[in-house]
């Protein structure tokens, strides 16, 4: 008799313990959207961005450096043989999950100075830490001019808000093509 109160009793335990709803982002939802970037020349700052118009989702990487260039003038301007890496905080350089009340147009709200009114933020996760590596792998070179591709892959990042914590060892955010005359 006892045994089956102790067993009733721990039924009931484990049956009213939650951890809680658990919230699942997937992130690897924008491996086929498009990677677009913008950049304030005045303050050195850049954003390189991808956009879900399907689920009225972000993600995007907004960093500020003095020796970046988002379009390189020349050849020189580009090394193959060692990526450009960013190390993410809170503040400067920021990897940025969020989620939109409706679609947004990625020039009008990550590339202008002045933040258009009409579109709210749902959810928003900020990184704390990892790093943005942005690499380049020589596509074709003519007498004028070199292409390359562009990646722009993030490393060990942790996105937290509203008690929600992600964590990614490898994340691609997206591929674009870069063309400077030689």
């Amino acid at each position: 008799m006892i045994n089956r109160i102790y067993i009733i009793v721990l039924v009931l335990f484990f049956a009213s313990c939650s951890e809680g709803d658990i919230l699942e982002i997937p992130l690897d939802i924008f491996s086929d959207d498009e990677l677009q970037n913008c950049s304030n020349e005045n303050d050195n700052t850049f954003v390189f961005f991808v956009i879900d118009q399907d689920t009225n989702r972000s993600l995007s990487v907004n960093f500020t450096d003095s020796s970046f260039e988002i379009e390189p003038a020349t050849v020189a301007d580009v090394s193959v043989d060692e990526p450009v890496v960013i190390t993410l905080n809170t503040t400067t350089s920021q990897l940025l999950y969020r989620e939109f009340d409706t679609s947004i147009n990625g020039d009008d709200y990550f590339c202008n100075s002045v933040p258009i009114s009409n579109v709210n933020v749902t959810q928003e996760l900020v990184s704390s830490n990892g790093t943005v590596e942005i690499s380049y792998v020589l596509q074709n070179t003519t007498a004028t001019e070199t292409t390359y591709e562009r990646t722009v892959t993030l490393n060990d990042v942790t996105l937290e808000g509203n008690g929600i914590g992600i964590r990614r060892e490898l994340l691609v955010l997206g591929t674009d093509n870069v063309t400077v005359t030689n």
